[in-house]
């Protein structure tokens, strides 16, 4: 029995599970890509609460297990989706002759965001790498060089680090930062609000504009939100 069909049987169940136990009845319970395991986790993870997805990117973040950062990897590129964006989802280890990004999500707009998932700064990242991913689908048409950037998404909220490495290059202009917990911020924000403009806003949010780290930007669209829900 899949682990969708499980779902829709004793829902009640997963409420008290973790995610490694939810990955453990999937498949054979190893991720690896083109596996039943990832098939059977991304299908389940499309359809539960957003509450249950963003419970289990903490549980990635805060209690890290061997595959934990494929699981987040699925679970940002969830996010993406809910968001309103169009996604094409990356290896889970890179491999010669493929594009090795972590996400590409479509915007409506056109503009394509080459996303990488880091749980950690804690090592040097290297910008060139993912830089490369960038330039690969501008070489096969897929994307162009003005309408498209890269979005770091993070774990960790000081990242410090990364934002004086990425000021201090030469992907200034074309790379930004999100925290996990923004991102998962701006879909509340959209699950909340029915407003078709809440999608182009959140867009422009994450397309580089003057700032690295975008999470300032969405504490000011939250208290404009808020502000608004109180005049109400």
């Amino acid at each position: 029995m899949s682990l969708l069909s499980i779902w829709r049987s004793s829902k009640d169940e997963f409420l008290s599970k973790r995610v490694q136990q939810i990955i453990s009845i999937a498949g054979d319970g190893k991720l690896c890509d083109n596996s039943a395991t990832c098939d059977e986790l991304r299908e389940y993870l499309s359809v539960v609460p957003s509450h249950l997805v963003f419970q289990y990117s903490h549980e990635c973040l805060e209690d890290r297990f061997e595959q934990s950062g494929f699981v987040l990897q699925d679970i940002v590129n969830e996010i993406g989706t809910r968001l309103g964006f169009t996604i094409t989802r990356g290896l889970y280890r890179g491999r010669q002759g493929r594009n090795g990004f972590d996400g590409l999500w479509s915007l409506k707009s056109g503009h394509k965001i080459v996303i990488e998932v880091k749980t950690t700064d804690a090592y040097a990242i290297n910008l060139d790498t993912i830089a490369a991913y960038r330039r690969t689908l501008v070489a096969s048409g897929e994307a162009s060089l003005e309408g498209s950037s890269i979005l770091l998404v993070v774990g960790r909220q000081d990242t410090g680090g990364l934002e004086a490495q990425i000021r201090g290059s030469r992907f200034a202009w074309d790379m930004r930062i999100v925290s996990i917990n923004s991102l998962i911020r701006l879909l509340e924000l959209k699950e909340s609000m029915d407003d078709p403009a809440i999608l182009e806003k959140i867009s422009d949010i994450l397309i580089p504009q003057e700032f690295t780290r975008l999470d300032r930007i969405i504490d000011i669209v939250f208290s404009t939100a808020e502000e608004a829900a109180s005049v109400d």
